[in-house]
Formats: C-alpha cells, structure tokens, sequence
C-alpha cells in the first residue's frame, strides 16, 4: 500500500512536469508561404484576378499560406509568391526596395506575367516581349522547381490550338530575353524565355511567361482558345504544370514541408466512378455495375436522366416503373444518386436559362428546354421518387455546359458538377467554379470535378477492352504522380448481355487498388475536398525531432478522410496530429517518393 501511495505521487509529479515543461519544448514551425496581394499592397481596396487565381492554385494544392499585403513581412516567409503584374507603375518605390531586400536576404520571390524594368535585375532580364502568337511552352533544365515534370505532356504545354489550328491570337504570354546570369527553364515555341531562375546575391527569384489567370484560371472556364491536344481519354496537364512548378518551389525550400493531401485518406490517389443513366437498358443494368463494385467494397455515383416525355430521340423510359425501383434499389443499397438532366438535350450549351420558378408542373422541355428546367426538374424528381434523397451532384447532358450553369446549380441546392472534361480545363485537380462563365465572376460553393476518362462515342468496344484499360491505367497513373485524381465515366449501356464494360471498368479498378489508391462516389469525394477547404492547421516541433500538426477543430468536427503530406527528412522523427483541444489524434504514416502520407488508421494503406 505504501509503495502504490508513493507510486502514484511519482505518476501525478511526471504528468505535472510533463504538462508543464513537455509542452514548452514545442516550438512553433513555420511551414507556410506568402502570397502578396500587389494591389492591395499599394492601396487598391480589393485583390485582382490574378490575385485570385494565384490564391485558388494553393487551395487545390493544400500548401498553407498566409495573405500579405504589407511588404515588410516579408522576411517571415522562405517564399513568398506574387500575385499581380510587377509593372512599374503599380507598386511604389518602397515596395519595390523591400522585395529587393527580402531577396537579398535569402528569400525566394516568385512571380508570373508581366514585369516592369524596375525589376529586371532582380529577375536577370534585359528585355519583355509580350504577345499572343505563342502556343507552346517546353520545360528544360535541371532545377528543382521541375522536379514534377517528367511525361511528355508536361515537359511541352498546350496554350492554344491543341489538335488544330484554330486560333491565329490566343492567350497573353510575355517572353523574357535574359542577362547571363539567369538561367532559361522553359522556352516558347518562339525560342523566346518563358520561364526562368535567378540567383540574386543571397537570394532567389523565379519567373513565368505567363499570368495564372491566363495559364490555369481562363481554361477552368473553358475559354482555354481549344488548348487541350485530346478532348478526353488522355494525360492533358497543361495548367497543371503550372501549379505543380509552384509546388515544387515550395517543397524545395520550405522545410519541412507540410501540406495538406489531395486524396481520402492521403491514399496514392483517387478514382471516382461515375454512370450516366441515360437509354432506355441503363437503369437496370445499373445494378450489374454496383454488384461489381459491392464486390471490392466501393461505390459510385449514378447520374441519372428523368425523360419522362416521348420525342424523336427516344420514349419516356423515366416513366417505366422497374427503371425507377432500380434507381431506388441502387439508393437503398448506399450508393450515390445524381441528376443527369430531364431531356438529355444535345445542344444544351445552347439553350436560354429559363424561369428560376420552375416546376414539374410548369415546365414543358417539348417546346422549350431551359437550364432551369433540366437542372430544378430533375433533381425535383429525383428527391420525389427516391427516399431519403437530396440530390447534390449534377452532369449535364453530353458534357454541354451552358454559361448560366453553374449559377443555376448553386441556387438550386446542388453542391457538384462534373460536367467539364477534364482534358477541356487543361486540369485533373477539382477547383470551385466561378459563378458564370467569364473571367471576373466570383467563385461559387459549387466543386467541379472534371471527367477524365469516358467510355462513349466508340471509345471503348467489345474489341478495344485491353487497349482502352491500359491507356486509362496509364493516365490515371500519370495523375497520381502528380498527387492528381481521375474521374471515370461509364455509360450502364449495352450491359444487358454483353460484359465488356463490366471488365474494363474492374480492370481499372485492380489496378488503382494495387496501387494503393481510393475508390468512390463523387459526392463522398466532394465532401472531403470541401471539409478539406475548410481546415487550417499549425505546425509544431520539438528538440527530439517530433513534428505535431494541430488541426483548428475537435476530434468529433473532423471529416477522417482528411490527410497529411509531411517531407521525409533526418530532422522529422516521429509526427503527431492532434486537435483544438489538443487530443491525440489516430493517424500514422506511410512513405511514398520520398515523403511521409498522413492518414488515420483506417483509411491509410
């Protein structure tokens, strides 16, 4: 008795000390970078679209950052991104000095678009040749921001007229001729410098040929002047590249680095299955392709089509009961049920918004199909017919995309849209779509997530099943390099006595688990990337080398698919997570190329 009494003071005297003095020894890591707002540095009341392009590049990327508008805090930041042409009359000479100074100090600036004289010893250039005749950009070199670059598609980049010749202007691009000290990393198809490094006393500055507005921001509107060299069914990353340069400056300098992963459960990547119920054979057959997918224990989302009138396309095949109870059947099971329209209309990129009120009783899409009307009809069907369903994802029909859509998706309730290819906005990664479609519309709630791969138009046949998997393997190999995700979209057509559908998709599906990958619906990978929108986190680290990540929310408020990306380095011994209320949290790591992959227990392979 008298040796538990003693015992257990010494317990309470090591949890005090350790309390007290264990804490103490965390110290704060600094693992964020700065974006600098140029306009609002100098007194401009709001950020410019470049500013927001720039800022929504490292949403998608999960790399923390901090705005700064004030120049003299520069100094806190191993990097410090730019957002805003560095013309010489936007910033003032104070401005000006403190960026030389930050890069004197040692600091890495990083800057796109145009760059005024005033800069041009600090980024090594004699002369800017701006124009829009330019319509590739190829990566050389060997410099750690080129770390990502390595398929052909990556190394030379897509600006305009991918396939054909259809532009004579296309996006804005300024060509750099460099002093010798700068190094050329990237050349326009001009032979002109598009991208560059320069060392400049003690520092470092990186500069692209073109503004992030133009490179990632305009194709994720689909005004890319027809960029991508492939509409679908191939590796496109031509505004990837972009991001992924800014990446790998990041990790380059920053260590260690930590950031935020881009796949559930910070698994290797993610496949999202998706089905387009659209004739007359789809609806049943859509329980052969959740039986497959039962079988390895994922699901999908069905995008389902309500024609419930006859016209000369096709019968009302909406109106067959066995067709609803599948699609009951399919949401009774768990899996994921999305709006594909009411018409299926072809030209639906063409067609007049509509009236906002709407109805299954008022809207006649035999005499006139609306945005409105596909988009409120639809889904007012869909949570009619099908218990406990509130439809949150959409497709349009065909992958027409109407500029009034996204619009009328955010005040209709939706919260998804994959309609765009993913080819077509030169990305692979999600991002928040912009209200409409033009450059200056403000972001919208609604996450559009990009089709990849697609089964239609002949692509994949009975006779093309080995060709087409090892190509889909392929590209959606190329996107987990990139820390990228692939959206796979197979039509339950043609299903009833044929199985070539069924096999290519489980061959994808192999493949993607093999490596280590996640598989799901495209709702429960939207509720990931938005919860993941919403974290902030910290960084800590001790003397014996433990780095904790402290999340900004209780064990209870945390979605569990949100992973880590931490550097593998000498210094990082063991890494912690815990929560606002400074919990334990149950995660562990698993090394990839280099790096630590952060995921709870259960989802983490």
């Amino acid at each position: 008795m008298k040796y538990t009494k003693y015992a257990f003071i010494v317990l309470i005297i090591f949890i005090f000390v350790w309390s007290v003095y264990g804490e103490e020894k965390l110290k704060p890591l600094n693992v964020r970078v700065a974006l600098l707002d140029i306009s609002r540095a100098d007194g401009d009341d709001k950020s410019s679209i470049e500013f927001l392009a720039l800022r929504r590049i490292f949403n998608v990327l999960g790399i923390p950052y901090d705005i700064l508008i004030d120049t003299s805090k520069m100094s806190n930041y191993k990097v410090v991104y730019s957002g805003g042409a560095l013309t010489n009359a936007v910033l003032s000479s104070k401005n000006i000095n403190a960026i030389y100074d930050y890069v004197e100090d040692g600091g890495v600036f990083v800057s796109a678009g145009e760059v005024g004289s005033r800069f041009n010893p600090l980024f090594g250039i004699k002369h800017r040749l701006p124009g829009r005749r330019r319509y590739r950009l190829t990566f050389t070199g060997n410099d750690d921001s080129l770390r990502y670059i390595n398929h052909p598609s990556e190394q030379t980049i897509s600006l305009g007229n991918g396939e054909k010749h259809f532009y004579d202007e296309v996006i804005w691009s300024h060509g750099y001729q460099l002093t010798g000290e700068a190094e050329q990393l990237a050349i326009f198809d001009d032979e002109i410098t598009g991208f560059s490094v320069n060392l400049y006393t003690r520092g470092k500055t990186y500069l692209f040929g073109l503004s992030y507005t133009e490179s990632v921001l305009r194709p994720q509107i689909g005004e890319d002047y027809e960029a991508q060299r492939r509409y679908v069914n191939s590796f496109e990353p031509s505004a990837d590249v972009i991001m992924l340069i800014l990446k790998a400056i990041y990790e380059s300098n920053v260590t260690p680095f930590v950031y935020l992963s881009t796949s559930p459960y910070s698994r290797s990547t993610a496949l999202i299955l998706s089905h387009d119920v659209d004739a007359q054979t789809s609806f049943v057959d859509s329980l052969k392709y959740a039986d497959l997918e039962h079988k390895y224990g994922v699901k999908s989302t069905f995008f389902v089509n309500t024609k419930y009138f006859v016209d000369w396309m096709d019968i009302d095949y909406y109106n067959i009961k066995e067709n609803v109870q599948a699609i009951r059947e399919l949401k009774r099971r768990g899996w994921d049920i999305g709006s594909h329209s009411v018409s299926h209309y072809k030209m639906f990129s063409l067609v007049p918004e509509g009236d906002p009120g709407v109805t299954f009783k008022s809207y006649d899409p035999v005499n006139q199909v609306t945005v409105q009307g596909e988009v409120r009809v639809s889904k007012e069907l869909l949570d009619r017919d099908i218990p406990d369903q509130t439809t949150k994802a959409f497709r349009a029909s065909g992958l027409e995309f109407p500029n009034e859509l996204i619009k009328v998706l955010e005040e209709a309730g939706y919260l998804y849209d994959s309609t765009f290819s993913a080819n077509d906005v030169l990305t692979a990664f999600p991002f928040r779509a912009l209200g409409e479609r033009h450059l200056g519309s403000p972001e919208s709630s609604i996450l559009e997530i990009p089709v990849t791969l697609d089964d239609s138009m002949g692509y994949l046949t009975a006779g093309s099943v080995d060709r087409a998997v090892e190509a889909w393997i392929e590209i959606a190999m190329a996107n987990m390099e990139n820390e990228a995700i692939t959206v796979l979209l197979v039509h339950p057509s043609d299903t009833r006595i044929k199985t070539y559908k069924l096999e290519a998709q489980e061959g994808l599906m192999k493949e993607i688990l093999k490596l280590g990958g996640w598989i799901g619906d495209l709702t429960t990978f939207g509720e990931f990337w938005n919860d993941r929108d919403n974290i902030e986190f910290k960084t800590y680290m001790d003397d014996s080398g433990t780095l904790v990540i402290e999340i900004d929310r209780s064990r209870t408020d945390l979605n569990p698919m949100i992973g880590f990306v931490v550097e593998k380095s000498q210094a990082v011994k063991r890494i912690k997570v815990r929560d606002s209320n400074g919990s334990f949290l149950n995660y562990s790591d698993i090394e990839r190329n280099g790096k630590l992959w952060l995921g709870t227990q259960a989802g983490l392979k």
